[in-house]
């Protein structure tokens, strides 16, 4: 036997077992009463529990250790968006899921948990204790319970329960009032009505009905966390927010491009591109932006430069202009018009695999999840059905502040592009050390012998904030001369044309590089 915990505010430790399988029982602890009387018929059946009031235990190290989790009167909305998400991994990895009375809300603040629980509570409820004659419907788990039982209760009152939910208890009337099924995400899970009366407890069959549910529920093994590797929840403090471009003029609608520069529209109609080599913005064109709702690239941009404008005319009714990229440097509007009245979504849905082998890619927890930011309820993500119905929302880096943000898009390397107010900002995100950012510039890039060059670092950067970087300069040519300063000058004496390389190196090891091209020519005749 396990020494028995007690810590008075939240938590009393020990293990129910039958045969190798154990239970975590979750309570509110303002109603510790349900708990004891499982604790304490626990102690006398030999079966070894935890029970505990602090939502912190809903985690993967602590779930792994058992083979269902009991919400005893209370519910998902006792658990923050983390841990709502970890008692869903815990189904997804064949754990057994148990509610008892208040496990059922009306509303919950996480939509899965909504549909996995089944029933939907009726808005007239027992306004006291009542007295049930009930009908063991289906004999489930080890623990025995007479064909025909009554209890003085105050049990929740359901509008329905799906047909999916396998009835355990029935009254006289048909009536269900305990259920269980095998989730959509892979574990059981089993709910009974009863128990909102903490005096119902001393009632023996009602423990034997809960530990039947528990045992139902219960497989042989412990969950098998290694076959839902993936769908762990990020750590938030693997993303990175980073401003590229600010002091915009009201953004209105954004698209990436193939070569991972961004372009985007204003409200005066400015058009403006980042690029990201570089890391600068400038402004390549001008169009009407009166009502423009968003910019799509052609499907065959690579070869036609071609990005489409739409604009709103009426609800849900779009004007289509098209303009035409030239380079990185040149937007005008080609003779095109066209009309829409297909509505606009605003939300994106990340595509994992298509950035396979990208080093910053969102990870594959986001995959096929829908992307949208509104008033209300912020920078959400959605999951989806089959038929394209919302499944669970959850926020989106919920400790990061963002402000309104105008238009979004992935990235070509699945790093995700957000116009926020009047910035340009993306989210990346790494498990471990990020590379820095080599960027080289110089005053000069020909000239006649002999040639002083002034080369600048600036826009290198690291976004591990925490690392240090020292800058190497390579000159090439007939040999290599090494300069290690941040921003030299260096004076060219012979004719020729040199390769100059700038690495740039973290202090965890890693480096990256880019280049320049000079040209040193041969010095014109002298004027008399």
């Amino acid at each position: 036997m396990k020494k028995i915990i007690s810590l008075a505010f939240v938590f009393l430790s020990t293990y129910v077992v039958f045969g190798q399988s154990k239970t975590l029982i979750f309570y509110p602890v303002s109603n510790s009463a349900p708990a004891k009387a499982l604790w304490d018929d626990a102690q006398t059946k030999k079966r070894l529990i935890d029970t505990t009031s602090n939502p912190a235990k809903i985690n993967e190290a602590n779930l792994k250790n058992y083979n269902a989790v009991v919400f005893l009167n209370t519910s998902v909305n006792a658990l923050s968006f983390q841990q709502s998400a970890e008692l869903q991994r815990f189904l997804q990895a064949g754990g057994g899921f148990v509610g008892v009375g208040g496990a059922i809300e009306k509303n919950y603040k996480w939509l899965w948990y909504n549909k996995m629980i089944g029933g939907v509570l009726a808005e007239s409820q027992f306004p006291d204790k009542v007295q049930l004659s009930l009908i063991t419907n289906a004999s489930i788990g080890k623990s025995e319970l007479p064909p025909l039982w009554k209890i003085d209760d105050k049990p929740l009152v359901m509008s329905s329960v799906p047909v999916r939910c396998k009835p355990v208890l029935l009254d006289v009337m048909g009536k269900t009032w305990a259920w269980y099924y095998t989730t959509e995400e892979g574990g059981k899970m089993f709910y009974t009505a009863l128990g909102g009366e903490p005096s119902a407890f001393q009632n023996p069959n009602l423990l034997a009905h809960i530990w039947s549910g528990i045992e139902e529920v219960s497989s042989k093994n412990l969950p098998d966390y290694a076959k839902i590797a993936d769908t762990a929840l990020p750590s938030e403090s693997n993303f990175l927010k980073v401003t590229l471009s600010d002091n915009l003029e009201n953004p209105l609608a954004l698209a990436t491009l193939p070569t991972r520069n961004v372009v985007w529209v204003e409200q005066n109609g400015k058009v403006k591109i980042f690029n990201v080599q570089k890391r600068k913005t400038n402004q390549i064109g001008k169009i009407d932006a009166t009502n423009l709702k968003a910019i799509k690239l052609d499907p065959e941009f690579a070869e036609n430069g071609y990005v489409y404008t739409f604009s709103e005319t009426a609800a849900n009714e779009y004007k289509i202009g098209r303009m035409q990229l030239v380079g990185d440097s040149v937007a005008t509007m080609s003779d095109f018009s066209s009309q829409s009245t297909t509505p606009l979504s605003k939300n994106i849905t990340y595509e994992f695999d298509k950035y396979a082998s990208e080093a910053y890619r969102l990870p594959k927890y986001f995959a096929g999840k829908s992307f949208r930011f509104d008033n209300e309820q912020g920078f959400v993500v959605e999951t989806l059905d089959e038929d394209g119905n919302v499944k669970n929302v959850e926020p989106f880096l919920s400790n990061t502040r963002f402000e309104f943000i105008k238009d979004m898009a992935f990235g070509a390397d699945g790093e995700l592009y957000l116009l926020e107010n009047n910035r340009l900002v993306k989210i990346d995100y790494a498990e471990k050390n990020r590379k820095p950012i080599a960027v080289a510039s110089a005053d000069v890039l020909s000239g006649n012998v002999p040639l002083k060059v002034k080369f600048s670092s600036e826009g290198s950067v690291d976004f591990d904030t925490k690392d240090g970087l020292s800058f190497e300069w390579s000159i090439i040519g007939t040999t290599t001369v090494k300069i290690k300063e941040q921003n030299p000058e260096y004076t060219f004496t012979k004719v020729g044309n040199y390769e100059v390389k700038l690495k740039v190196s973290d202090t965890q090891g890693e480096s990256a590089e880019t280049s320049l091209k000079i040209q040193v020519n041969k010095a014109g005749p002298k004027k008399k």
